[in-house]
C-alpha cells in the first residue's frame, strides 16, 4: 500500500504503522503534477481522502480549497484513468445536501451552502462523467464524523462536546433542532476496506450515502446522548445558529449493497475520549493541530 500525503497535519497518525514494511510513505502534494501522476505506479485501487476538509478550512484558504478539492482531484482521477486503474473511491460528503426538509437519498436535489460543500459536488461531476466500462468511480457521501484517532480533531460536534464536557464542565449547544448524520471513524474505514473488496459492477460508477439510519440526530439530541454518557453534564442552550446545515439522510442503500451497519455510537466515542483526556493521551486539546482550520501540524 502507498500513502501520499503532504502532512499539513503533521505525521504522527502514521507513526504505528509508518514501520510496516508493506507500507509505502511518500511525501508530497497532490497539486504538484508529477507527484499527482507518478503516484499511480503499480497501483491497483485509488482511495482519495485528500482535501482541504470543513466549511472553516475551506473558508480560511479558499484558492488551496480550488486547487486541491477540484483541480488536482481531477488531474489525479484522469490520470488513474489513462493509467487503466477501474477502481477509484472518491471521499465526498453529505454536506453537498446543505438543507433538506425530506428523508435525502442520493438522487435529492443538491443544496450547498458552503465553498467546501460546492467543491465536493463540482469533483464529483467530474469525476462520474469519467466514468465508462472500464473506469468505474465510487463516490461516498460521508456523514459528518466523530470518535478517537490518532490525529484528534476537535471541530466535530460529538468530539467537541466531550472535550468540552471535560475541559469545562458543560456543553454548549447552538440551535439544536438542526439535523446531522453521524458516523464514526472507525465505521467510514470499514466502508473504504468493503468498496475495495467488493465485486466492481456493485460498487462501479455508484454514489453511496455513508452512515446509519439510525444516527440521524439533532444537535440536541447529540448533546443529550453525550451528557448522558458522561453522568450528567450540564447543557446550556443558546437558539442562535450560524450553521445553516440541516438535513436528514437516507442510508439504505450502502446497507443494501455493501451490508455496512455501523457499529459505533455517540455514547461510546464520548467516553473514549474523555478517557484519553483523562489518562494524558491527549495532553492539550486546544492546541491547534486538532483544527482543520489553523492548517498548523505543530503536535504534542
Amino acid at each position: 500500500m502507498r500513502v501520499l500525503d503532504s502532512f499539513i497535519y503533521g505525521r504522527k497518525p502514521l507513526d504505528e504503522i509508518s514501520a510496516n514494511d508493506r507500507l509505502e510513505i511518500v511525501e508530497g502534494d497532490l497539486r504538484n503534477i508529477h507527484v499527482c501522476v507518478s503516484s499511480l505506479e503499480g497501483v491497483d485501487a485509488v482511495v482519495l481522502l485528500a482535501a482541504i476538509v470543513g466549511d472553516p478550512a475551506s473558508k480560511a484558504r479558499p484558492t488551496e480549497t480550488l486547487e486541491t478539492n477540484v483541480l488536482a482531484t481531477q488531474a489525479l482521477a484522469s490520470a488513474a484513468k489513462m493509467q487503466h486503474i477501474s477502481r477509484f473511491i472518491y471521499a465526498s460528503t453529505c454536506s453537498v445536501y446543505g438543507v433538506g426538509g425530506d428523508l435525502l437519498d442520493e438522487n435529492s436535489r443538491l443544496n450547498p451552502v458552503s465553498l467546501y460543500a460546492r467543491s465536493k459536488i463540482a469533483s464529483e461531476e467530474i469525476i462520474r462523467k469519467m466514468g465508462d466500462d472500464y473506469f468505474a468511480p465510487t463516490i461516498l457521501r460521508m456523514g459528518t464524523l466523530y470518535g478517537y484517532s490518532p490525529r484528534m480533531r476537535f471541530d466535530l460536534v460529538v468530539n467537541t462536546m466531550s472535550m468540552k464536557s471535560f475541559l469545562e464542565g458543560k456543553i454548549q449547544v447552538f440551535g439544536g433542532s438542526q439535523w446531522r448524520p453521524l458516523l464514526s471513524v472507525d465505521d467510514a474505514a470499514d466502508v473504504y476496506v468493503r468498496c475495495i473488496e467488493a465485486d466492481l459492477k456493485n460498487v462501479g460508477n455508484q454514489v453511496f450515502n455513508v452512515g446509519s439510519d439510525q444516527q440521524n440526530y439533532q444537535i440536541d439530541e447529540v448533546a443529550g446522548r453525550v451528557s448522558k454518557a458522561l453522568g450528567g453534564i450540564p447543557i446550556l442552550r443558546d437558539n442562535a445558529s450560524l450553521d445553516a446545515r440541516d438535513y436528514r439522510v437516507s442510508f439504505a442503500k450502502v446497507a443494501d449493497v455493501l451490508g455496512f451497519r455501523p457499529a459505533g455510537s455517540v455514547e461510546n466515542a464520548a467516553t473514549t475520549i474523555v478517557g484519553r483526556l483523562q489518562d494524558g493521551t491527549i495532553r492539550n486539546p486546544t492546541q491547534r493541530i486538532y483544527y482543520n482550520h489553523y492548517f498548523d501540524a505543530a503536535e504534542e
